[in-house]
């Protein structure tokens, strides 16, 4: 089977996926096909440095490599190479972060290049050989509601539909109201659901739902990073566990953007006498526009540390030497690799409910909404469960993706029932 991958940059998200993948074809039946070089603060922070694989080439949405692949895995919103590769019967996967970001959201739709362009998209799913690989659940909210929209489903137009999914890749995204219907969740997933628009489906009951219609061509997807070194710490982490500190000691590590809400955590970490609050020691890497806002937050604070900028490759050790990584981004923040690396580097793991990663694979309770100081600083004091990083590794998504090729048919049967 020859497998492609397209996307825009070389990327340390996307690599450790490539690798697995060559381990189950073979070089000679792989191509990682991209269409820019990394330059700029992705370059400065490590991306493109490795040595470049020969299965790795930079190439436009034309390569021969897509044309000839039984199977192209696709980051971009490549429509031409879809519908060629449709007319041809060929296998094709979007794997797309949200289209409707805040703050346009939907609103996107009213524009009439971008309403033009998802019905022509919409057609595209119709093929028997297309699947989209929603990159989180607030991407498969995102995905089902454009495909429901254009299937006929005017109600769409006004809301996201509310949807309960398999976290693992490759699993299912169903309708909330199936969900209740087949007895998949307890009544606390369902209030959470209704509050937040998605639940996860209990790990005993995964394979209990059949999606039809446009869920059928959605199943759950995200980024794999490398695996891990660090050992599982706290009380939930096994015989290996190792204890964290208490209070623990926070990372947070990249660009310093409005969109990340750095601030948020910075709020949390500090000290409250009032409340009998102790300080949590922070440490902050990177640099960005918030960051003169940030050192004005943090004066006088000696638990907030500054830090210059490091590497991709030194990030994972950083990990390895803190307790708990902290994702306070809004709804901008498409998926967040880095929740994926502290819980393969052992880490206790906090992150709101908008950021892609943290709601698809972390349970409620190491969730909160973005701007909750106080709900974050709560948490942060009190004992944080472990999670275990589960199938969501790049091994474990070569092997649904193979999977998946395999049941192509079957997808599209439940598609058009």
């Amino acid at each position: 089977m020859k497998i492609a991958l397209l996307t825009n940059v070389v990327s340390p998200h996307q690599v450790p996926l490539a690798k697995a993948l060559v381990r189950r074809v073979g070089e000679a039946n792989y191509r990682y096909v991209h269409t820019e070089a990394a330059h700029g603060e992705r370059t400065r922070m490590g991306w493109g440095g490795d040595a470049v694989p020969t299965w790795c080439v930079q190439g436009t949405m034309e390569d021969a490599a897509l044309a000839e692949a039984d199977c192209v895995l696709s980051g971009l919103r490549a429509l031409g190479l879809f519908e060629r590769r449709n007319a041809a019967g060929k296998a094709t996967f979007y794997a797309a972060e949200r289209w409707f970001k805040p703050p346009l959201g939907f609103l996107r739709l009213l524009v009439p290049s971008y309403f033009r362009m998802a019905r022509r998209f919409a057609r595209c799913v119709r093929a028997p050989g297309f699947l989209c690989l929603p990159m989180g659940v607030h991407a498969a909210r995102d995905m089902a509601r454009v495909l429901g929209l254009f299937a006929g489903d005017w109600r769409c137009f006004f809301r996201a539909p509310k949807v309960v999914f398999e976290s693992r890749p490759g699993g299912v995204v169903v309708p909330l109201g199936q969900a209740i219907a087949e007895g998949v969740l307890d009544a606390e997933a369902v209030a959470f659901a209704k509050q937040h628009g998605f639940a996860q489906i209990p790990r005993e009951r995964w394979g209990r739902v059949r999606p039809k219609g446009v869920f059928a061509k959605l199943r759950m997807w995200g980024y794999f990073v490398a695996p891990g070194r660090g050992a599982s710490r706290g009380g939930e982490g096994g015989a290996h566990a190792l204890p964290i500190k208490h209070p623990p000691a926070a990372l947070w590590v990249g660009r310093m953007l409005d969109l990340k809400r750095v601030g948020d955590l910075a709020r949390a970490c500090r000290p409250r006498p009032d409340l009998k609050r102790e300080g949590i020691l922070l440490d902050l890497y990177g640099h960005g526009p918030e960051e003169t806002h940030l050192r004005k937050l943090a004066k006088g604070c000696d638990t907030i540390r500054f830090h210059n900028f490091v590497p991709v490759a030194q990030v994972r050790e950083l990990m390895r030497a803190h307790d708990v990584y902290v994702l306070p981004s809004n709804g901008y923040e498409g998926w967040g690799a880095v929740v994926s690396e502290a819980l393969e580097e052992g880490m206790r793991v906090l992150a709101t409910v908008e950021s892609g990663a943290g709601a698809t694979l972390l349970p409620p309770s190491n969730l909160f909404r973005a701007g909750d100081v106080e709900t974050l600083a709560q948490k942060l004091r009190a004992p944080i469960p472990s999670v275990p990083i589960g199938e969501w590794t790049a091994e474990c998504a070569a092997e649904a993706l193979l999977r998946l090729v395999q049941e192509i048919e079957v997808l599209q049967n439940d598609y058009e029932e």
